[in-house]
This record gives C-alpha cells, structure tokens and sequence, in this order.
C-alpha cells in the first residue's frame, strides 16, 4: 500500500514542519497551501485511478476553500481518503461537523508531532483494513460465482437445503429433472419433491444410511408425475450433523 498523504495549510511554516515529521516517519508526503490546490492533486490523482491519497491532513481555517468544504469535495472524488483536520480554534459544534462530514479525527493547533503521528497511523491501519476487507470480499464473490457455475452446471443432481429443510438451492439438472425452477422451489420444504409412499417408507432409511449406492427413490415432478430414480451418493449434513442436502448421481 502506498504511504502517501496530503498536507494542506496555508501557513507554509506549518507545511515544512509537518512535511519533515512525516517523512521522517516513512510517509510519502505530498503538499497544497489552499483547498483548491489540493482539490486538483486528488483529481489528478483519481483520474490515474485508486485513491490518490489514502491519508490527508487538512487545516480547516483557510482563505476562499476553508477545511470543511475541502474535506467534502475529497470525499465525493475520493470516499476512501480519511481527514484528519487541524484547527486553531476548534469549538464542539465545529468538530461534530467535521466528523458528521467524514473526518476521521480532529487536532488543535498548535499540533503535536507525536500525536499527529500516532492519528496518522491509526488513519493509515483503518484505510489497510478497509482496502483489505474489500479485496477479500471481492475474491469471496467471485469464489462463489465460480461454485454456483460449477454447481449449476453438474451432471449430478444437486440439492441443498438449510438446517430446517427448505430447499435452498438445485441445479439445472434437478431443474430439467422435476420440471421447477430453482426460484420455485426455494424455500419449501424439501419433502415437496418426494412422492407420498416415499416420504412415509424410504425417507428414513436412505438418511439412516447416510452413504447408498442405487438406492430406490420415488420423486414428485411439478406436473404431479411420479419418477422413480436410483441414486447414488451421499446425505450431506452439517458439523451439528443436520441434513443441509445430498449429492450424488441419478438413473432412471
């Protein structure tokens, strides 16, 4: 992740000694003495693409731009950027509106270095979790596109349910099979598609045994047609040991 961060002041004295102290303490630090100044690095910055600038210390007291509407133009270019805003005179009023306004913190001048270095890493830890958080989200969605495409393009007969037994999910070739919809089906129970004698005789033995092999099984299609079918395969159950569905090959 780059160190960068945005320093904006109009006093200069107060950019030179920020600047040092930050370098100092391994960041990557990048100036503007007005708001519009920086409002331009962050679109220059955004126009390359990611967030110019996942850290930014702004002064709130400056002329034409002051800190609170800057704070508010980086945010609707850069929502991932967090402020940290500076002020001589910050009353509660003032600094419950810099938070409402998505500040991450607030400090009075005339600034600490230690503490504006300890705010600036804490800023920095967030925007790694956030960024991270979203990355692993990202490969956990596209994971799960990949096993439904997979799932719902098996041979196999696939149906899943939750702990109660509602069906949850089936495949296209249970689909083809029974004649419904996965919409359909979603949400009843899984008893729905077995044929009456079934449910009564062999429901029970089949999840007995767990593991079959051309086990006899009596289905319901949408039309009220009984299929009888031969599966093979496995009861898939949980680490509580409750059904959640089974997986397996079936013949006619």
């Amino acid at each position: 992740m780059s160190k960068k961060i945005l320093l904006v002041d109009d006093d200069k004295d107060i950019l030179m000694v920020l600047s040092y102290a930050l370098e100092d303490a391994g960041y990557d630090v990048f100036v503007a003495s007005s708001g519009q100044e920086a409002i331009e690095k962050v679109r220059q910055g955004v126009a390359a693409g990611g967030a110019p600038f996942p850290v930014a210390v702004i002064d709130i007291m400056m002329p034409e731009m002051d800190g609170l509407e800057l704070l508010r133009l980086i945010k609707s270019e850069s929502p991932d950027t967090l402020a940290v805003m500076l002020t001589a005179h910050m009353s509660a009023e003032a600094a419950i509106k810099a938070l409402n306004d998505g500040a991450f913190a607030y400090l009075t001048k005339p600034v600490n270095i230690a503490e504006i270095k300890v705010v600036v890493g804490n800023a920095y830890e967030k925007y790694a979790l956030v960024t991270e958080n979203r990355r692993l989200m990202a490969e956990l969605a596209t994971a799960r596109r990949y096993a439904d495409t997979i799932v719902r393009n098996m041979v196999y007969t696939v149906i899943a349910t939750d702990n109660n037994g509602f069906i949850r999910k089936i495949n296209k070739a249970t689909e083809d099979m029974l004649g419904y919809t996965e919409a359909e089906l979603a949400g009843m129970p899984l008893e729905t598609i077995f044929a009456p004698s079934f449910k009564t005789a062999s429901w029970k033995e089949m999840i007995k045994q767990g593991n079959v092999k051309d086990f006899s099984m009596l289905l319901l299609s949408r039309a009220g047609r009984e299929i009888r079918v031969f599966f093979t395969g496995a009861i898939l159950k949980d680490e509580d040991g409750q059904i959640i569905g089974f997986l397996g090959t079936v013949r006619k």
